[in-house]
């Protein structure tokens, strides 16, 4: 055993020694542990803090906190802006249509915006999804600018089947001149 210890080191400082030799043999997997995609599930809150997620449920599903995560740094560079509303709503699995004052019809209470949103059949499944949705929005926006309206569209998608026939008939009569 190789070490620096003095000849009079007393048996603690000898555990202190071999213990801190083995360090290196730990396996830390710093790597992993800094991406969304392969952090194990149970540490995802720890990483979401490192990440500094403004809004963050338990109760997600380990898909939506993988995605939240992953766009985190995102939402944050543009965090103001309405590029980074739609990213934070995008990410909830809704395509949303951001309409600012200006540009609503009639024109709206300066620096406000409304939030459109078009869903499939399943449509929004309870009232925390809406919670949800309304703070990402309101994490994301400026200081100054107001959501006023959120309005939830419904399509449905279904195949249409269309058939046609038609039918001629004609009767020739084939007879000798008279």
């Amino acid at each position: 055993m190789s070490d620096l210890l003095p000849p009079n080191a007393c048996s603690e400082e000898r555990d202190v020694s071999l213990t801190l030799a083995r360090v290196n043999d730990v396996e830390t997997p710093v790597r992993e542990l800094d991406d969304p995609a392969t952090c194990p599930a149970a540490l995802l809150p720890w990483l979401a803090w490192a990440e500094s997620v403004d809004d963050w449920n338990p109760d997600w599903s380990e898909a939506r906190k993988r995605a939240v995560i992953g766009a985190s740094r995102e939402i944050h560079e543009r965090k103001g802006t309405i590029a980074a509303i739609k990213s934070a709503i995008d990410i909830l699995g809704y395509g949303a249509l951001l309409i600012e004052w200006f540009d609503q019809v009639p024109p709206g209470d300066p620096f406000t915006f409304a939030v459109e949103i078009t869903v499939d059949q399943v449509g929004i499944a309870d009232a925390e999804m809406y919670d949800d949705l309304d703070a990402a929005a309101m994490s994301a926006k400026n200081l100054r600018s107001h959501l006023t309206s959120v309005r939830v569209d419904g399509v449905s998608a279904a195949t249409f089947y269309a058939a046609g026939a038609a039918q001629s008939a004609d009767t020739v009569t084939i007879a000798p001149v008279p």
